[in-house]
Formats: structure tokens, C-alpha cells, sequence
């Protein structure tokens, strides 16, 4: 991509399109870490693993 043939609009639609995946793809590496986490601490605070199973699968609440 010629990012110097661009106009100030579709460069700065780009500019936005890469960050967005930028953060897309944070979120994807982060999200497992944050729900071992916090499905540890539901778990310890006593809850019950069958109901993290099944909100997880859209079957929750």
C-alpha cells in the first residue's frame, strides 16, 4: 500500500483501521488469561465450575 498516494481521509481511516485491530487482536491474547483468572477466583469464593461451563456457553443467566 502507497501510503503517500492516500488522501488525509483514507489515511486517517487507515490510521483508525490499525488500531482497531491492533486492540482486536489484544483482546484476543488477553481475554483467556483474564478468564482463568477469574473463573480461579469464582471457583475459590466457592462457586460452582458447572455454572462458568455453562455461561461460557451461552447457556448462563
Amino acid at each position: 500500500m502507497d501510503l503517500q498516494a492516500l488522501t488525509d481521509e483514507d489515511l486517517e481511516q487507515h490510521r483508525l483501521d490499525v488500531l482497531n485491530e491492533l486492540e482486536r487482536r489484544s483482546r484476543l491474547a488477553q481475554i483467556p488469561s483474564t478468564i482463568t483468572q477469574l473463573a480461579t477466583q469464582f471457583v475459590e469464593s466457592g462457586g460452582d465450575r458447572a455454572d462458568l461451563t455453562a455461561a461460557i456457553d451461552g447457556q448462563g443467566a
